[in-house]
Parts: structure tokens; sequence; C-alpha cells
């Protein structure tokens, strides 16, 4: 009986194995002192893609003059996200692929804020805070692309705190 059993164990072992589906991509959204913390940050998220909302890129803006190393940082990662709005051409609805600019490690896209969103927060948060503004940002693009998973990389652990009682992911860079 054994013998018998042996031919099936084989042809089995013979057909292809089906492969397991990729793991699916999050999109991290990343609050401004990630890009003042580290300039080349936007490259650091293997396959993932990076979401950069307009008032990260407000916030940069107000940082870049002086001699310190926050604003010599600003003024690299704008340079980093200027030759990456370059490739991207008059329609990045698509998104940027990050390695266009010679990061091979960066396998996600880039993608800039271009519209407003529809952001729900509770009227506690003062709406005109960035901060707030970044979570609503948050919000909506959970809400827009549900179930992908949409991640708030921050240093600031309050609004990492925030965050997370808000019920969104959030992740220390």
């Amino acid at each position: 009986m054994n013998a018998q059993r042996a031919p099936k164990a084989a042809a089995k072992s013979a057909r292809p194995a089906k492969k397991a589906p990729p793991p699916a991509t999050k999109l991290f959204v990343l609050d401004t002192n990630v890009l003042m913390h580290d300039p080349m940050s936007i490259f650091r998220f293997d396959e993932h893609d990076i979401y950069l909302p307009m008032i990260t890129l407000e916030e940069l803006d107000g940082h870049k003059k002086g001699m310190s190393e926050v604003a010599r940082n600003v003024r690299q990662v704008s340079r980093e996200l200027d030759a990456l709005a370059a490739e991207g051409g008059p329609d990045s609805q698509e998104g940027v692929p990050l390695a266009k600019t010679g990061h091979k490690e960066a396998g996600g896209k880039l993608f800039f804020q271009t519209e407003p969103l529809d952001m729900s927060l509770p009227q506690s948060l003062p709406q005109g805070k960035a901060d707030n503004q970044i979570l609503g940002v948050v919000q909506a693009l959970r809400n827009r692309h549900s179930p992908r998973e949409v991640v708030l990389v921050s240093k600031d652990i309050n609004m990492r705190i925030k965050a997370r009682a808000l019920g969104l992911a959030a992740e220390d860079y």
C-alpha cells in the first residue's frame, strides 16, 4: 500500500506552488518633523507610498532660513522634493516613483496633496493648528483608501497620542 501512495505524493509535489499574494503596501503620511529630522526619510519606506499634506510643505517653508542643522535639512528635503515634483510632470495624481531620482531602494511612490480633503475631526481640536490639519488628512485618506492601511509617521509623541485617540494608526520615525 505504501508503494501506491508514493506516486500520488510525488504528483502533488510536482505541481507549482501557489504564490502568496504580495503584502499590501501602506500609505505613510509624514509629519513635518520627520522631514526636518531626516531629509532623506522619504526614501526609507521600502515599497510603501508616501503622502505629503500641503500644510507639511508650508511648515517646511517656514523653517528653511538660517544656518542651523534643521534649516539645512529643510533645504535638502526641499531640493529632493523639487527633483521628484519635476519628474512627476504636470499630472502627478498617479504618484511619482521615489526611485526616479536614483534612490533605487525606494520602491513606493510620492503623493502630494493637490486637492482639499473632506476632513471630519472632533470640534474639540483647534482647526487651524497644523498638527490637527495633518490628522485630518490622515483621517480623510483612511476613509478614501480603505481597506489600505494609512499611517501617520511623526516624531511628536503628543501628535501620535492624539492620532491613536482618534483611532488612527501612528508610528514614531
